[in-house]
C-alpha cells in the first residue's frame, strides 16, 4: 500500500513507517505476463471496447482536473460526464502500463474502469463479467441512456 500523506498543519508529511513499508513493496517483482485465462490481447480487446463504447455515447478522453487534490479521505462526487470522461482517459493510461509491462496495474485499472462503468449504468455485473471471461461483444450495445 502506498504512503498516505497525513496533513500536518498546511503541509503533508509521510511517516518512517510508511517510508518503511513502500521501500518493502518496492522490492515485490511485477508479474511478467497475466495469467493464462486473462491475456494481454483480452485486456487490450476490453480497453478497445470500452472506449468505443464510451465514444459512442458522447465522451472524450480527460482526466480529472487538478486530480491530487480530488485524492483523500473525504468523498468526492463529480458529474456523469466528467466521470466517464476519466474512464476513457483511464483506458489511455492503462494501455500505457500495458505496453510497459505493468500488469498489476493494468489489472487494477481496469477494475476501477469497470466500476465507474457499472455505478454510471453503462455496463451491468452480469455484462462486465462476461467481458472478464469471455469474448467482448465486437458492436457497441445500444444503451439509450446518456
Amino acid at each position: 500500500m502506498p504512503s498516505t500523506p497525513r496533513r500536518i498543519g498546511r503541509t503533508m508529511a509521510v511517516c518512517p513507517e510508511d517510508r518503511r513499508r513502500d521501500a518493502q513493496m518496492q522490492s515485490i517483482d511485477e508479474p511478467y505476463a497475466f495469467s493464462e485465462s486473462f491475456s494481454t490481447e483480452h485486456a487490450q480487446r476490453m480497453l478497445d471496447f470500452y472506449c468505443k463504447t464510451l465514444t459512442g455515447l458522447g465522451y472524450a478522453s480527460e482526466a480529472y482536473p487538478e486530480l491530487e487534490e480530488r485524492m483523500g479521505g473525504r468523498k468526492h462526487e463529480t458529474p456523469k460526464f466528467e466521470t466517464l470522461c476519466h474512464a476513457m482517459w483511464m483506458c489511455d493510461k492503462t494501455r500505457e502500463f500495458l505496453r510497459s509491462g505493468r500488469f498489476a496495474k493494468v489489472y487494477r485499472w481496469i477494475g476501477m474502469i469497470q466500476g465507474i462503468l457499472f455505478m454510471n449504468g453503462v455496463f451491468s455485473l452480469a455484462e462486465l463479467k462476461e467481458h472478464n471471461r469471455f469474448e467482448i461483444p465486437d458492436a457497441v450495445p445500444y444503451r439509450g441512456r446518456s
